[in-house]
């Protein structure tokens, strides 16, 4: 599913220079630490993954963007000793986002993020003669702050947090929560 998504990215970084200056589009790439916490009534336990996110975005004005990512995860918890694994990782990710900002000055700006996220986390364990495979989406509202540094005027390397949607389910007398962030560093080319 990436994979069309990373020729777009490909196909515009080349297509760049043909564009007219001051263009409002813009592309970009991040990676991410994701870290996935799940509580019940007792205990907490978090996870750690690393993902790649390609996006695109379209400035309105100085102020205000809108942004949509794909993303996938390339490292995530694993467990293994000879005749079993088991594994968690982050299968996909897609958000659809408003971005809202301050430039300080011609090189500096802070933004705020809202909108739509999904994280698919994948769990599976193999044993001999033995496989399980399931998956937990988490979607819904996600928001965060980030900051914008260029190098150009086309090029902008950022830091992001994002809180990312939560999930609350019971089952019989124990509830869970399910909560999700990333912490990103990207780079933005604008055309």
């Amino acid at each position: 599913m990436l994979k069309p998504f990373i020729a777009l990215f490909v196909i515009s970084a080349l297509a760049a220079p043909a564009l007219a200056m001051d263009s409002p589009f813009y592309v970009g790439g991040q990676v991410s630490a994701t870290k996935l916490k799940e509580r019940d009534s007792s205990e907490s336990i978090s996870f750690d993954f690393t993902t790649l996110s390609v996006l695109a975005g379209y400035q309105f004005n100085p102020y205000v963007a809108a942004e949509v990512r794909f993303g996938t995860g390339v490292k995530g918890e694993r467990y293994r000793e000879p005749g079993y694994l088991e594994e968690l990782t982050v299968d996909q990710q897609s958000m659809l986002l408003l971005k809202a900002g301050v430039p300080f000055s011609n090189s500096l700006s802070l933004y705020g993020l809202a909108g739509y996220g999904a994280s698919k986390f994948k769990y599976e364990v193999q044993d001999e003669g033995f496989r399980f495979t399931d998956s937990e989406t988490l979607d819904g509202f996600a928001w965060g702050v980030g900051a914008g540094l260029k190098f150009t005027p086309r090029l902008t390397a950022t830091l992001e947090y994002l809180q990312l949607p939560q999930e609350r389910f019971r089952d019989g007398s124990e509830s869970y929560k399910l909560k999700a962030n990333n912490l990103s560093l990207g780079i933005n080319y604008q055309f």
